[in-house]
């Protein structure tokens, strides 16, 4: 009997120990509040910068410099695309839409037309505009000028001139001869001495031209030409038809025969005025570019 005792209280004793032991392991875990490593929840946006970056690996190399490109660029942070308008060309004026009642009816009355040179441009240099100053001949540019690298498209002695719009042939000029630097230097000279340049001394200077008259009392010029078409007076013609060539015809370079500078010079006359007399080169820039542009 004091056996069975004796078993069952050494039992009892066992059984004590290993529960104290047990529960030495238990508390701390249960009293400090941690949380097993693999179990903590990531903060909100720990991996945004690797995704990111992951996703655009070209961002770091365009930005080099960025002190850290995956926070700034993070997707919540990119900024809204820009609606602002582009800083404008100064090689490309814009269009004036706040025209006068006179130069809207302008417009309207010369809206028949269109660029002479296929995809030109109205040049971006005020000195190639009609009204610009003409000092060594003591007079003013009456028409606008297609030179090579101001107008958009590439200007050669010999390219394409086409006819701006429909009207009959006044003039064209298959006979002529070109001045000589002498009897250049002379008529200029002649010029200089008057208050402004004479007409049949301006004509000389246009050197090899088409005219065109169009309806009503408009008409265009084409002048510094090295060739014109088969074509002769009162003949019709349609915007677009082929009328001559781009040259250097009664400028300094044509009396020198080379082919430098080759330009097209272009005016539109509605009666007795140039298309631009009078304006400043912004106002003449937009009038222009609304009728052949």
């Amino acid at each position: 009997m004091i056996k069975k005792k004796g078993s069952a209280f050494f039992l009892l004793i066992i059984v004590v120990c290993l529960l104290a032991f047990s529960l030495s392991k238990l508390l701390p875990i249960t009293f400090s509040g941690e949380i097993p490593a693999a179990e903590k929840i990531p903060s909100a946006g720990a991996d945004t910068e690797d995704t990111y970056e992951e996703e655009n690996p070209a961002y770091e190399e365009e930005n080099p410099n960025s002190e850290n490109p995956g926070e700034e660029n993070a997707p919540s942070q990119i900024p809204e695309t820009r609606t602002d308008p582009a800083e404008p060309d100064p090689a490309v004026p814009e269009k004036n839409d706040n025209h006068s009642p006179q130069h809207q009816y302008i417009i309207e009355q010369l809206s028949f037309l269109q660029s002479p040179i296929p995809g030109a441009l109205v040049t971006s240099r005020d000195s190639q505009l009609p009204g610009a100053p003409r000092t060594y001949r003591n007079g003013t540019h009456e028409g606008l000028d297609y030179y090579d690298g101001a107008c958009g498209v590439p200007i050669k002695n010999g390219d394409p001139v086409y006819a701006a719009g429909e009207g009959i042939i006044l003039r064209i000029d298959h006979e002529y001869t070109e001045l000589t630097e002498e009897e250049r230097s002379r008529i200029l000279q002649v010029s200089g001495e008057q208050e402004k340049t004479p007409a049949d001394i301006l004509d000389k200077l246009r050197g090899r031209q088409v005219w065109i008259q169009h309806s009503g009392d408009i008409k265009t010029i084409y002048a510094h030409l090295s060739g014109v078409a088969d074509l002769h007076e009162g003949d019709r013609v349609k915007a677009g038809d082929f009328i001559g060539t781009i040259g250097n015809s009664g400028t300094s370079d044509g009396v020198q025969g080379t082919s430098a500078n080759s330009h097209l010079h272009f005016e539109i006359w509605i009666g007795e005025r140039y298309l631009g007399e009078g304006l400043s080169a912004k106002e003449a820039r937009a009038l222009l570019k609304e009728i052949l542009e």
